[in-house]
């Protein structure tokens, strides 16, 4: 029992990062019906953002609040930049125009910071934390922590403020939120912000674990991407669920099951994925049906 629940709570904190990259691409497809596949690049920059304030004599409490703020300034001025003009040309148009940012931006990490992985030390310590038998590495439990309060952060945004309310307008119903008067084109480039602000959030969290590197988030994207297509892509409740799911199963399927370790484990998350695409296509959280104009 308590190896169940050691690999149970591994996988939560696991999840967390996949639940925190799943609400960022939950909120840019809510407000402009993009999947962005770019959002595992961005929070790769603003990890690398982090590990150069750092290396550059900033202690990591002041480069985490800078490196996150960058990562939304740069969501949202991707938003008004490149998506923008783009923004009523059909699905494919967006899904290409999301490809493109993943490349160019890989493309430009790997120019300026190279391919070879680079260390982040761990600004939780290499201690552990935990009761009795059941321990998790404070790296672990902090990364968890920081993103939790973030997903937090952003729920209560959502829900008790007004901006939160223009959010949700603007997410649901873009014309008629207009002839309220709120001005859709502010609260989309904010949404892209608050995208970019938890995915880089997510990004320094996995550094540490994952290794710093150009590409050290393309895994992670794919299973937020099955994490937000569990949840329902229109639910931020759903985004989280779905990330938690997905590193549970993976850590137990990775401990339990014959033959599904290292990345093998991804068929067990993949194949809850597909399980409920075929019983409930907009997943477990989301609507049928959005409204849009």
């Amino acid at each position: 029992m308590t190896e169940l629940i050691q690999q149970i709570l591994a996988g939560l904190a696991t999840g967390v990062i996949y639940a925190g990259l799943a609400l960022a691409l939950g909120v840019v497809f809510q407000g402009t019906g993009m999947l962005n596949l770019a959002q595992g690049e961005l929070a790769t920059l603003s990890a690398f953002a982090a590990w150069s304030l750092i290396d550059a004599g900033l202690p990591f409490w002041g480069a985490f609040p800078l490196a996150v703020l960058l990562s939304a300034v740069l969501g949202a001025a991707i938003e008004r930049v490149l998506v923008r003009p783009v923004e009523g040309s059909g699905p494919m148009v967006l899904l290409a125009a999301g490809a493109a940012m993943l490349l160019g931006i890989n493309a430009l990490m790997a120019l300026g910071w190279g391919t070879d992985p680079k260390t982040f030390a761990s600004p939780f310590g290499a201690s552990s934390v935990g009761f009795g038998d059941v321990r998790l590495t404070s790296q672990q439990a902090g990364a968890a922590a920081l993103v939790l309060v973030t997903m937090g952060v952003i729920a209560a945004l959502f829900r008790f403020t007004p901006v939160g309310l223009k959010l949700r307008a603007v997410a649901t119903n873009p014309a008629s939120a207009r002839l309220l008067g709120i001005r859709t084109g502010r609260i989309l480039a904010l949404g892209w912000a608050l995208a970019g602000a938890v995915g880089g959030v997510a990004g320094i969290a996995a550094a540490p674990v994952v290794g710093l590197s150009p590409d050290m988030m393309s895994g992670p994207l794919l299973l937020a991407l099955a994490a937000a297509t569990l949840g329902g892509m229109t639910s931020r409740a759903g985004a989280v669920v779905g990330g938690l799911v997905i590193g549970v199963a993976g850590s137990l399927a990775s401990r339990y099951v014959p033959g599904l370790g290292g990345d093998l484990q991804l068929v067990v998350p993949f194949g809850i994925i597909f399980a409920v695409l075929l019983l409930r296509p907009q997943g477990l959280f989301g609507r049928a049906a959005t409204v849009r104009a």
